[in-house]
């Protein structure tokens, strides 16, 4: 009996993933716990998670307002295993997030002998500083998870459907790439019906099970935060330009930062030359990581405006994703051994845009702010919260994840997300509507808010008890009390 032959990693590709391990901490540290509003939403269901509370925003509601449904759990265990931070710990998880993403990336490349194209693609995911913005959100694991499905279709399909349902988990939104990994991913039914079959039990197992887990928690299959986002889009006039048709015209900035004004044009018609090259290949690729995400991105740019969602930027993160790797794949036509001329020319506007792509990323590393001042001012708004009000008062605002998160109060979403009983007025536009509706004893506003403190029917029954600002007026940051409410801190209450 012949020994098993063993098959070793290749020394450069472990080389290739140790230097982005590297990269990956040292841009870790570099933007730890810097969070955007809607990221500490998710991290306030993680803080109710590990106090025992369950998935909840506000103890004792079991409001399905959390679209990341597992990534609360994960970094709710992470924080009562480790009582680290949980900004901290969003911060660490999405650096392995990224590197186990770009990782994936490069050995699926590998694998069809493309490992430039794979290791140019992951090195680019690492270095924007726009991919390590978008922290405590789940998408690096939902296409890290998409992308292990996709390499273990074939040799491991029961491990694949597993990977594929946990992304689902991740997102509901991923179901789009469970069906392309079903679909062409390698789980094939075409000569392989039993490992089809495999692929679809644990898929269908795993989704089964998280399905079941939410509806007897929440009564609900799937998060409540999409009609909230379709009614914001209906009622707000400024947002309402900015979904449907309007909504890549809108994430066009993100685009131009990316890859320079008058280079970003090239980028994404050569990016989706490359993906559509790709896609093209999906049955026959040895590779199906590439064409996997790539489809789930385009499937995605595609699905937003449809869905009639107002754009955010977390929403262009997987869509930009897929045009990378697009971009990548025409470095393919190079083959700078052996390849035409003309196929060489015909990748030079991808190289173009890549190593534009590197530059931009490099540059804005020094001057890169992922919070923002809007979470800095939410964050001394809730410190004075903390001083001022009992822990029993219960605020209201427009953007209640850093509240929510700092000032550790019940917290009435004035937008829908995680208090669906305003949807409906968030639907007409109705903002007073909303806010008189609520029960809270403090609102919070800014200086753009919806709401018009100078109206008639606002002063009767709102006081304005402190304004918090940092550098321009719009900035600022005002908590009114609602009259004929006792705020007085209670002795040992905070």
């Amino acid at each position: 009996m012949e020994p098993r032959r063993v098959v070793r990693p290749d020394p450069r590709l472990l080389a290739v993933i140790a230097a982005w391990a590297g990269w990956s901490l040292w841009a870790a540290v570099r933007t730890a716990g810097e969070l955007s509003d809607d990221a500490f939403i998710t991290l306030r269901y993680a803080q109710n998670f590990a106090r025992g509370h369950g998935l909840v925003f506000n103890p004792g509601e079991r409001v399905f307002g959390c679209t990341e449904p597992l990534l609360a759990v994960l970094l709710g265990s992470a924080r009562w295993v480790s009582g680290l931070p949980l900004p901290n710990l969003a911060t660490a998880l999405h650096a392995l997030g990224l590197l186990a993403l770009a990782s994936l990336v490069l050995l699926g490349a590998a694998r069809s002998g493309r490992a430039l194209p794979g290791a140019v693609a992951g090195s680019l995911i690492l270095a924007l500083p726009f991919c390590w913005s978008l922290q405590g959100f789940a998408w690096p694991w939902v296409a890290s998870l998409l992308a292990g499905a996709a390499l273990f279709a074939a040799p491991r399909p029961l491990l694949s459907g597993l990977l594929a349902g946990l992304a689902v988990g991740f997102r509901p939104d991923a179901l789009l790439g469970v069906a392309l990994v079903g679909l062409f991913g390698g789980a094939n039914p075409v000569g392989a019906k039993k490992s089809f079959l495999r692929w679809i039990a644990g898929t269908a197992l795993t989704i089964a099970l998280l399905a079941l887990s939410a509806w007897l928690w929440f009564g609900h299959l799937l998060p409540a935060t999409l009609a909230a986002k379709q009614a914001f889009a209906a009622g707000s006039g400024r947002a309402g330009t900015r979904s449907g048709l309007g909504f890549w015209p809108a994430a066009w900035p993100v685009f131009t930062r990316t890859f320079g004004d008058w280079l970003a044009p090239v980028a994404v018609l050569w990016g989706v030359l490359g993906g559509t090259l790709g896609m093209a290949r999906l049955r026959r690729a040895r590779d199906p990581v590439f064409p996997i995400l790539v489809g789930f991105g385009a499937a995605l740019a595609i699905a937003y405006p449809i869905l009639g969602v107002p754009f955010w930027s977390w929403y262009v993160i997987l869509p930009l994703i897929a045009l990378l790797l697009g971009l990548a794949e025409c470095l393919a036509l190079l083959r700078l051994s052996g390849g035409s001329v003309g196929r060489r020319l015909l990748a030079l506007p991808a190289l173009l845009a890549l190593l534009v792509a590197g530059i931009l990323a490099v540059r804005a590393w020094g001057t890169v702010d992922q919070a923002g001042p809007r979470v800095a001012l939410y964050r001394q708004t809730a410190a004075w919260i903390d001083r001022s009000a009992p822990p029993s008062a219960r605020i209201a605002a427009f953007e209640v994840g850093t509240l929510g998160f700092y000032a550790d109060r019940p917290v009435d979403d004035l937008l829908g997300l995680v208090s669906p009983q305003y949807v409906a007025a968030v639907r007409e536009g109705n903002w007073a509507g909303a806010l008189l509706a609520s029960r809270a004893d403090l609102v919070v506003l800014t200086g753009g808010s919806r709401i018009n403190p100078r109206a008639p029917w606002f002063s009767p029954k709102y006081r304005l008890v402190t304004k918090i600002a940092v550098g321009e007026e719009r900035a600022a940051v005002y908590a009114y009390r609602r009259r004929g409410r006792d705020l007085t801190p209670r002795r040992g209450g905070g």
